[in-house]
């Protein structure tokens, strides 16, 4: 009996400690991860290919500010967009008053407001330093890497539903 009321105490008092442990753990994973010693080097020029999806986009597995996100590749946007929870989680927060600057968009114009995004990675690719804006959640659901980061590369082709991006 002695020993059941010791296991009870125990787990009484491992239990507050788990949600932090799993938190710290989802909260580690959602990270960027290492680079590669290989990307480090920076022997020659960086490479990543994207292939296109079923429905015809170029999605990207991207790191924003360190954060993993999927971003659609958007050769035809001006600047890179973010929607205000995604920003949020990268760690980019806006005000409401923020919101100011007039874009057009498929469904009309919205405002959004202006950032910067410290850093992009898409594999071996590194962008810094790049504009972009926010818009609210109802205004836009996926996040586009548009020309402001796009500009960084040396070129990127597309060829035979592949997207090829070389700095």
């Amino acid at each position: 009996m002695l020993r059941y009321v010791i296991i009870l105490l125990l787990l009484v008092g491992i239990a507050p400690v788990v949600p932090i442990l799993v938190e710290a753990r989802l909260d580690s994973a959602r990270q960027e991860p290492r680079e590669t010693a290989e990307a480090d080097r920076g022997s020659g020029p960086r490479m990543h290919r994207i292939s296109v999806d079923r429905s015809g986009h170029y999605v990207a597995d991207a790191y924003v500010n360190g954060r993993a996100m999927d971003m659609l590749v958007d050769t035809g946007a001006t600047v890179t967009v973010l929607p205000e929870s995604i920003a949020e989680d990268a760690g980019i927060f806006v005000a409401a008053s923020d919101y100011t600057i007039p874009m057009s968009t498929a469904n009309g114009t919205v405002y959004a407001a202006r950032t910067v995004i410290d850093r992009v990675r898409i594999g071996a690719i590194r962008f810094q330093n790049v504009e972009a804006m926010v818009l609210g959640d109802d205004r836009l659901r996926v996040p586009l890497l548009g020309m402001s980061a796009l500009s960084q590369l040396k070129r990127f082709d597309i060829s035979s539903g592949t997207l090829v991006l070389v700095q």
